[in-house]
C-alpha cells in the first residue's frame, strides 16, 4: 500500500506519513534484517519506489535515510543476493536482487549521493561479478541492471581516480598471467581515452596528475615489460595493438597535462 501510494497523485501525502526517523529506521531494519522473502521484497521495493518518487518526496525521505545507512544497507543486500546466486540458484530470489539493483542504480544517478554509491569498491566488483554471470537467462534483467550502474559509476569523473589507480596496482598481482594484464591495458586504454575527453578542473587536474605520479615507476616498468612481449615471437596482434592504444593514450594525456599554457594564459 505504500509503495502505490508513493506512485500516486497522493505521493506527497504519503511521504509525510513516513517522515518519522522511527518509521524510516523500522523500513531499513526489516530490509537488512527479515528472513521472510515477500517481506524482504516489499521493502525493497518501497525503498525504490521512495528514490523513483518525484523531487519534493525525495528530498524530504531520502537524506534521513542516507544518514540510517541506506547506501551500505543496498550494498551488504546486493553482496548476500549475489552470494545466494553463485551457490544456491533461488529463482524466487531473482526479483529481489533485480529491485535492489535498480534501487541502487536510482541511487548512483541522484547528485547528492552518486558519489557514495560510485566510489564504492566492493559495488563494482559485486556488478562486474554480476555481469560475469554465466547463466544470464536466469538473471538477464539484473545483468542488465547492472551494466547501466557500471556506466554509471564510470560516467562520475572522480571515480575514475579510484578505478585508474586499482587498475594500475592490479600490475604486479598480474605478472605471470598475459591474459590478465592485456585485459588491464585495455581497459585502462578506454578510462584514459574517457579522461582525456572529459573536462577538468584544477582539482580533478591535480588528483589525475596525483594517480600518475605515485605510480610512475610501476607505469614505467610494465610498458617496457609489455614491450617485451610484443616483441617476442609468439606475441599476438591484439596484445600489440592494446599495449600501443594505451601507449599513446597515456603520451597524448601527459602531454596535454605538461605543456605549458598558450599566449600566456593560466
Amino acid at each position: 500500500m505504500l509503495t502505490v501510494g508513493l506512485q500516486s497523485g497522493e505521493s506527497i501525502k504519503w511521504a509525510e506519513a513516513l517522515q518519522s526517523e522511527q518509521i524510516l529506521c523500522q523500513i531499513l531494519w526489516i530490509a537488512e534484517n527479515t528472513l521472510n522473502l515477500q517481506l524482504l521484497e516489499k521493502c525493497v521495493g518501497l525503498i525504490l519506489a521512495i528514490l523513483e518518487s518525484q523531487q519534493n518526496v525525495l528530498d524530504d525521505l531520502l537524506p534521513p535515510m542516507m544518514k540510517l545507512g541506506l547506501a551500505s544497507i543496498l550494498i551488504n543486500l546486493l553482496t548476500f543476493e549475489i552470494s545466494k546466486l553463485k551457490n544456491d540458484r533461488i529463482p524466487e530470489r531473482y526479483p529481489i536482487l533485480d529491485l535492489i539493483l535498480r534501487a541502487i542504480e536510482g541511487l548512483s544517478v541522484i547528485d547528492e549521493h552518486s558519489q557514495e554509491i560510485c566510489s564504492n569498491k566492493e559495488l563494482f566488483h559485486l556488478v562486474c561479478d554480476l555481469v560475469k554471470f554465466p547463466d544470464k537467462v536466469e538473471v538477464g534483467n539484473c545483468c542488465v541492471t547492472a551494466a547501466v550502474l557500471i556506466a554509471n559509476i564510470l560516467s562520475d569523473v572522480a571515480d575514475y581516480w579510484r578505478l585508474l589507480g586499482g587498475l594500475l596496482d592490479i600490475f604486479p598481482f598480474a605478472s605471470d598471467d598475459l591474459e590478465a594484464r592485456n585485459a588491464v591495458w585495455n581497459v585502462l586504454a578506454r578510462i584514459l581515452v574517457r579522461i582525456h575527453e572529459t573536462e577538468m578542473n584544477s582539482s580533478s587536474l591535480c588528483h589525475f596528475v596525483s594517480v600518475l605520479v605515485r605510480r610512475i615507476d610501476l607505469i614505467e616498468d610494465e610498458l617496457l615489460n609489455q614491450q617485451c612481449v610484443d616483441s617476442s615471437p609468439g606475441s599476438t596482434t591484439d596484445a600489440r595493438n592494446t599495449s600501443v592504444s594505451f601507449s599513446f593514450s597515456y603520451l597524448g594525456l601527459l602531454f596535454t597535462i605538461l605543456r605549458p599554457p598558450r599566449d600566456g594564459k593560466n
